[in-house]
């Protein structure tokens, strides 16, 4: 028994297919020779990089523009038929696809037949007993025409397909309308597709349950017996990924650049069970969430790993199970080596699960955001706020994970209102990263908005005109068959309108974004002490300024989402004397924090040494030893007075970049000295130009403090270690109570100009003035 099992075009090619892997592992457990065909692999290097990469990522799903390429090949190109598809499809102003990109489709249509003859000459179909093809998005007609070509020349080859494309009640319609497919899984085959394997080896007639079949000129469902759902997923096998690797090693070595290795610890989905979001078609009949022993995911990307190497792993689940946060998480934490992951999650997770995420390694995710307007996330149903959402993106942004998120809207019961809410919002949210696509729903099969469409507001749904350009099949056949359906209610056209300001502010943002333009808004510490905002959107005009107690206070009291009432309560327990109302009232006007639906949120990024949790042992470094000593370290500040970098020196004159939460162990000039020592050399090297020049000062002043200012001049700096020439120079504390610098030694330059030789110093004693 020998089975083959194809992954064809338009898969991405960075990666294999989950589906087979696991499905090729199975079969070749119970001791059946498999091979897995990458002819993904082959089409792009056919078709070129550029166009491929547009049919994976830029190509709108609705038009189906690679399912209509290949179509043409398998029916027969017809005179008319690029034109009509042309002018019902892609001149459809919402679901199609702009003249300029066009190229991309004609080219395939030309290629697709050679393609297929290279891929069918490509091996002697006739070696193998079963010919199985996995779906999911633009896949279909692709296999479709390659299983009519074995069977037309290797008749006995049994043709079986399966993935998402086939399951549920679109399955029937491929089964009865391709006659040459003799097996089709309607459902999860991890189990029932090994069996059949199994089956047709020893010669049983018995088909699997979840398969329909073909016997005596009609389609057959095989029945489910008690039991014979879903699998159990800790007995699912490592996925083999080996012809995958063989394929690319020989024949496409560039695609181990970027590559991903998709793997899964979970299926289904826990909020979807609970509440099903009224966009989401995922997951089909299989909505109830599942998941992997930590055991189990431990061993199988620790097995990945010796078998591929550290490539970074894609979870390929639909949603984090929060379970995980309590071992997997913090035991991928504790490892000396941390593969790079990608999860979706949800985005109701607490910043400390944020700081889990990257401790794991999980440098990218699936933000689950949609939207950041809380009237749009109740129409959805996604059980969770615009300012959650919104807190979630600032604080991936913070903890180093990148987010992916997404702007969806054109849902029949929206208030037009949030349209104008979220674009000022999203006018505020320039230093975070943009999201990944603003655009209309979609109405997919299995989503409740199709379930139950009238109920939802939607007053006509009809599978989208691309279906009827791929297939020649009557309407019903067509409803059946279709997972993407145009839809019409009375607010669309208003919402096309609203919706193309969102889009071209995005785009405007997407492409600053990527030029490094769009700005900042950030908590910076200021090598004086204490904190200052910098805020450079590309949405207002420059400026920067040293932050108040009271300031500093609310952006933390907001950094999760708060009332107006909390948010003022904890600036009051502070016990302060001023009032905190107006500086809060100006924090919301300048856009520094956000005000959605009855919920403040900080919009700024803030330092991890501003929040308290980071200041209740000042003492200690971020590896939580006493701070050296010996220790030297040199800032990098901007002409702001931030710092926006921090190096340790070493004993070998080279220099460390270390967090600047390191910061946090000590305090700066300007501010009160600590009654303990703070055994500490800072060398400080100021760089950048400094706003209206500088001359350097440091005076004693009462209190134990020591006040460090810039007078008239240009770019004065002190210069150390790491900085020009070398040159080491100090501010070190003092030889008096409260460490007020005893001497200052040292000439200075003249005003405006640089002196190397110019020091600063004072003998060491109990505390340090500019520590």
């Amino acid at each position: 028994m020998r089975v083959a099992l194809v992954v064809m075009p338009l898969a991405a090619v960075n990666r294999p297919s989950l589906a087979a892997g696991l499905l090729q592992a199975a079969v070749k457990h119970r001791g059946i020779e498999c091979h897995t065909k990458y002819f993904n692999v082959l089409l792009w290097k056919m078709l070129g990089a550029e166009s491929y990469s547009f049919f994976c990522h830029e190509a709108p799903m609705t038009a189906l523009a690679g399912e209509w390429a290949f179509s043409q090949a398998f029916y027969g190109r017809r005179g008319s038929a690029r034109e009509a598809y042309a002018r019902e499809v892609l001149d459809q102003p919402v679901w199609g696809l702009a003249p300029e990109k066009r190229t991309h489709v004609w080219a395939l249509e030309e290629l697709a037949p050679l393609f297929l003859r290279v891929a069918f000459e490509s091996c002697d179909w006739g070696q193998y007993d079963l010919v199985g093809f996995t779906s999911t998005f633009e896949q279909t007609m692709p296999s479709l025409c390659l299983a009519k070509m074995i069977r037309e020349r290797y008749p006995h080859v049994k043709l079986a397909a399966g993935g998402a494309n086939f399951e549920a009640d679109m399955g029937r319609q491929y089964m009865e309308h391709f006659e040459f497919l003799d097996y089709v899984a309607t459902s999860e085959a991890d189990t029932s597709f090994p069996q059949l394997c199994e089956n047709l080896r020893d010669g049983r007639d018995e088909i699997p349950a979840g398969f329909l079949y073909r016997r005596g000129g009609a389609v057959h469902q095989s029945p489910r017996s008690r039991g014979s759902g879903s699998p159990e997923l800790d007995a699912l096998p490592t996925p083999d990924y080996e012809d995958y690797f063989r394929v690319m090693h020989t024949s496409a070595p560039q695609l181990a650049q970027g590559m991903w290795l998709p793997v899964e610890a979970s299926r289904g989905c826990w909020w979807g069970a609970r509440s099903h979001c009224t966009f989401c078609g995922l997951n089909g009949e299989t909505m109830a969430f599942r998941r992997k022993s930590t055991r189990r995911v431990q061993e199988e990307t620790e097995e990945i790993a010796r078998r591929y190497g550290p490539i970074p792993l894609q979870f390929a689940d639909n949603i984090l199970g929060m379970d995980y946060f309590k071992d997997l998480l913090p035991y991928w934490a504790e490892q000396p080596a941390r593969t790079e992951k990608f999860f979706e999650i949800k985005s109701n997770l607490k910043r400390r699960q944020v700081k889990q995420l990257r401790a794991a390694g999980i440098t990218h995710v699936q933000a689950g955001v949609e939207s950041v307007t809380d009237g749009i996330l109740r129409v959805m149903r996604k059980g969770v706020t615009g300012a959650q959402n919104v807190a979630l993106l600032r604080w991936c942004q913070e903890a180093g994970v990148e987010s992916l998120w997404n702007v969806l809207y054109g849902f029949p019961q929206e208030d037009l209102d949030d349209y104008e809410r979220t674009l000022s919002l999203l006018r505020k949210m320039v230093h975070l990263r943009p999201p990944d696509a603003v655009s209309p729903i979609r109405l997919d099969r299995f989503s409740p908005n199709h379930a139950r469409w009238r109920e939802h507001g939607f007053t006509r749904i009809a599978p989208m005109p691309a279906y009827r350009h791929i297939f020649p099949f009557p309407q019903e056949t067509l409803e059946a068959l279709a997972y993407y359906f145009d839809y019409e209610h009375p607010q669309f056209g208003q919402v096309l309108e609203r919706g193309a300001a969102l889009n071209a502010f995005c785009r405007e943002w997407k492409e600053r974004h990527q030029r490094r333009e769009s700005g900042e808004l950030a908590v910076r510490p200021h090598w004086q002490g204490g904190f200052v905002l910098i805020d450079s959107r590309f949405t207002v005009s420059p400026r920067s300024e040293r932050l108040s107690a009271e300031a500093l206070a609310l952006l933390l009291a907001c950094d999760a989402p708060a009332s107006r009432e909390q948010a003022l309560r904890a600036v009051a327990g502070d016990s302060r004397s001023v009032d905190p109302t107006p500086v809060l009232e100006r924090l919301i006007e300048q856009g520094v924090i956000a005000s959605i639906g009855s919920l403040l949120v900080t919009l700024a990024i803030l330092p991890e040494q501003l929040r308290a949790e980071e200041l209740e042992s000042t003492q200690k470094s971020p590896h939580g030893g006493e701070m050296s000593q010996q220790t030297k370290y040199l800032l990098t500040v901007d002409a702001t007075g931030a710092v926006v970098k921090l190096e340790r020196l070493g004993e070998a004159g080279d220099l460390t970049e270390v967090p600047l939460s390191t910061l946090g162990g000590f305090q700066h000039a300007a501010t009160a000295v600590q009654a303990q020592p703070q055994p500490m050399v800072v060398n400080i090297y100021l760089g950048g130009q400094v706003q209206g020049g500088a001359a350097l000062s440091v005076q004693p002043m009462q209190g134990g403090e020591a006040q460090v200012s810039f007078g008239p001049g240009s770019n004065a700096r002190l210069t150390g270690p790491g900085g020009p020439g070398g040159i080491p120079s100090t501010l070190t504390g003092p030889g008096g109570p409260g460490g007020i610098p005893s001497t200052l030694g040292g000439s200075a330059g003249p005003a405006g100009t640089t002196n190397p030789g110019a020091g600063l110093a004072g003998p060491k004693g109990p505390g340090v003035g500019l520590q």
